[in-house]
């Protein structure tokens, strides 16, 4: 039973929540928007703008199915029966209205700049926000991700939708001021928009509201590396003796011609009188001690 009063006070809670938020979007600075409106052919509209001082502005007109930019004409863009900005500014900021037979809310609009934030799969990622809460009671905290309800947190309640075990914020964060939203494990699927802000006790905003847009990078295949194997080490090795195997090779060749030279001379020119086999030791011996001294010149 208690499961199941937890998941009905959860629900309740969010719902609280977004009855206070739904007329308010955000957006991040630098993005496009387009306003929740629709210019319908056989209707005449007009987009205002409303400024804190209670002036208006027109920013657009619908007649006949088709819009007529009056403000922003270098950043408006029109898309079928849409309108909105291809790109916003920080001083877009504020309350816009149609204004038509039939009244509809007024959108707050809130241009945010955004921390950009990259993190590879599998690792924890910290969202910073933070707020002022010293001397002020009855606060929620409010995360939502790419325009959808994420997490609330206040001084009665604390929870998150989705996967709320790879969800956390500090224990601490009335007492710090510290709002950031932990994400453990991170997952391709939790890149997005994030934007944090403050409710007081009557569910109205509470300053300024903190976004961050969360990249992720995959893991790939080709980005594991292996050891090199020491075959390259002793063909190395082996490569680098070579020239002494030669170098060795030669030398016993030729003192093998010169001995045999020898001998046959000897034979030749001293067959009578006999051999002096002195001579072929000595000549052997000079022959055999410049060995080193050559393999060493060759290498």
């Amino acid at each position: 039973m208690a499961p199941l009063l937890k998941e009905v006070f959860f629900t309740l809670t969010f719902i609280h929540v977004f009855l206070h938020v739904a007329d308010c979007v955000k957006v991040i600075l630098g993005d496009p928007f387009m306003f929740p409106v629709n210019c319908e052919p056989g209707e005449s509209e007009t987009l205002l703008r409303v400024f804190k001082d209670g002036c208006t502005s027109d920013v657009a007109t619908c007649h006949s199915g088709k819009w007529t930019v009056k403000m922003y004409k270098d950043r408006m863009m029109i898309n079928s029966s849409k309108i909105g900005f291809n790109r916003t500014i920080y001083n877009d900021g504020g309350v816009y209205e149609l204004k038509i037979s039939k009244p509809k809310d007024p959108v707050q609009l809130e241009v945010v700049a955004a921390w950009k934030v990259s993190v590879a799969e599998d690792e924890t990622v910290i969202l910073p926000c933070y707020f002022e809460t010293t001397g002020k009671t009855g606060l929620t905290v409010v995360w939502e991700k790419n325009g959808k309800l994420l997490c609330v947190k206040n001084s009665r309640y604390d929870g998150c939708s989705g996967t709320p075990d790879r969800l956390s914020m500090s224990t601490d964060w009335f007492t710090h001021g510290d709002l950031s939203l932990t994400v453990a494990r991170v997952q391709p699927g939790d890149r997005g928009d994030y934007f944090c802000y403050v409710q007081d006790e009557h569910g109205n905003h509470s300053g300024n509201p903190a976004a961050v847009r969360l990249a992720v990078r995959e893991k790939k295949a080709h980005q594991i590396t292996t050891p090199e194997t020491p075959v390259n080490q002793t063909q190395s090795c082996s490569e680098q003796t070579k020239p002494w195997k030669i170098s060795t090779l030669v030398v016993s060749v030729s003192l093998l011609v010169a001995v045999a030279l020898v001998v046959i001379l000897c034979f030749w020119s001293h067959f009578k009188s006999g051999c002096d086999f002195r001579k072929i030791y000595k000549l052997v011996g000079n022959q055999h001690t410049s060995q080193p001294n050559e393999a060493t010149t060759t290498v």
